[in-house]
């Protein structure tokens, strides 16, 4: 019988390129993954890893195991969800990016926990990226994420995902700014700007370089920071603009003001994703409803 943590350790170093990344996805020592593929190479008799340079890659037999196991796993899982109850029940980990929580997430709690009171729901705060990561290794149930145009995120193959909306953002500037009475504006014209901008590595300031990297141009990226509530304070002040989405941006303090950018326009898709073995899950039905119908209430394109 194939050990199922084993085989859910060699997928692991199959998705993510290597012993110790898979570690860190799974919350596991790179010792113990590497045990458990020993283990599972003792139970099929075959070798599944062999070392190139510094790292290893999958042997053949050891790819074919990960691609059959990787359809095992699903369909267990699926399983597993077919015989529970037809109501959504018990836990569920909704892992989401910061904006969406404001403007999805709370509203459709609030409309699951009158309509589910057997549902225990959770919410974790993460960058999309790190999302995906939290939903593809079993730690949430389900996530909600974005997708910038030209900045792409990468969802591995065994999660499926369906659009809850399009949002875009605009550049938000103090209501003494020379753009701050303007119909719309450009990157070109932007590009002498000083900015405040979320932390490198995060999905949206990828799309701001890209933003102007269209143009062959570079941001002067001055400040840096997770909150966007911090944007507009950095904007209020005088000394940056900053790129805001409309999804849970909510009413702009005083002293600020919003102008549409174009050329190009920046729009994220946001998206809802899970894990294919979970797609009859009634708990997951029901987030997926809820999520659904406030969407449909709000629109990012104004």
């Amino acid at each position: 019988m194939i050990d199922l943590g084993a085989l859910r350790s060699l997928l692991a170093v199959h998705r993510h390129g290597s012993v110790v990344a898979a570690a860190a996805a799974l919350d596991f020592t790179p010792s113990a993954v590497s045990q458990q593929i020993k283990r599972l190479e003792r139970q099929q008799g075959a070798a599944l890893l062999e070392r190139v340079g510094r790292g290893v890659v999958l042997t053949e037999a050891g790819r074919m195991l990960a691609d059959r196991g990787g359809q095992v796993l699903d369909d267990l899982e699926a399983l597993e969800h077919a015989t529970r109850s037809t109501a959504p029940v018990g836990p569920f980990h909704l892992a989401s990016f910061a904006t969406a929580n404001r403007g999805l997430v709370a509203p459709a709690v609030a409309a699951l926990t009158g309509a589910s009171a057997d549902l225990a729901l959770t919410v974790t705060e993460a960058d999309p990226r790190d999302v995906v990561r939290l939903v593809a290794r079993g730690s949430a149930d389900a996530g909600v994420v974005h997708d910038w145009e030209s900045v792409h995120l990468d969802v591995p193959g065994d999660l499926e995902t369906t659009t809850l909306m399009t949002d875009r953002a605009d550049v938000v500037v103090a209501t003494n700014h020379p753009f701050a009475a303007r119909s719309e504006v450009t990157p070109r014209e932007l590009v002498d700007e000083s900015w405040v901008c979320t932390p490198p590595g995060t999905i949206c300031h990828d799309w701001l370089l890209t933003m102007f990297g269209r143009h062959e141009l570079r941001p002067m990226l001055r400040y840096t920071d997770s909150e966007y509530a911090s944007h507009l304070a950095f904007a209020r002040a005088g000394v940056a603009v900053a790129l805001v989405p409309r999804l849970g941006r909510g009413p702009l303090p005083d002293g600020v003001v919003a102008v549409p950018v174009t050329d190009p326009v920046p729009s994220r898709r946001v998206q809802l994703t899970w894990r294919r073995g979970r797609a009859d899950s009634a708990s997951l039905r029901a987030v997926r409803q809820s999520l659904e119908a406030v969407a449909a209430t709000v629109t990012g394109e104004e």
